[in-house]
């Protein structure tokens, strides 16, 4: 899966929150699918979701708001596909789904299931790894990144205030 940057387009506001127009707040999509939505203006905040289809589920009101996607980046090939065929080869098995004769032996079958089963632990590990990473880098995102981003933004917005 890859990482993808955009911005919501609202056409109408149904609550009179968040207001109209063609950025009223960003979003980023990260390779494991969950999301986070920053939104701006007065009222600014910042949601965490499982996934885009929850925020547009919530925030999309049948077509009156959507995102643009402005930016994405293609997942570089998963690390964890290769340990996964050393382990299979490791244990015995083989990532081919036939033999050297062309035919399926209950042995190579066997091993077959081992590896696979043994895949599915390292699997499991991974997706923990990954899970407990990307709640870390959205906590840092949300807290720090987006703390910066409203200072500056403030900042810009007292030197061009009149005096």
């Amino acid at each position: 899966m890859s990482i993808r940057v955009g911005r919501i387009l609202r056409h109408e506001d149904v609550h009179g929150v968040s207001g109209t127009g063609e950025h009223i707040a960003e979003v980023i999509e990260f390779s494991d699918g969950s999301a986070v939505v920053r939104w701006l203006g007065k009222d600014a905040m910042t949601n965490v979701a499982a996934g885009i289809k929850n925020v547009t589920n919530v925030h999309g009101h049948g077509g009156k708001t959507e995102i643009e996607w402005l930016w994405e980046q293609e997942a570089p090939p998963d690390p964890m596909d290769a340990v996964i065929e050393k382990k299979i080869l490791e244990a015995g098995g083989s990532t081919d789904a036939s033999n050297e004769n062309g035919k399926s032996g209950s042995a190579e079958a066997e091993k077959d299931a081992e590896a696979d089963a043994l895949a599915d632990e390292i699997v499991d590990e991974a997706a923990e790894t990954v899970a407990l990473v990307t709640g870390k880098v959205v906590e840092k995102l949300t807290v720090k990144k987006v703390a910066q981003k409203a200072a500056k933004k403030a900042i810009e917005k007292a030197e061009d205030a009149p005096e």
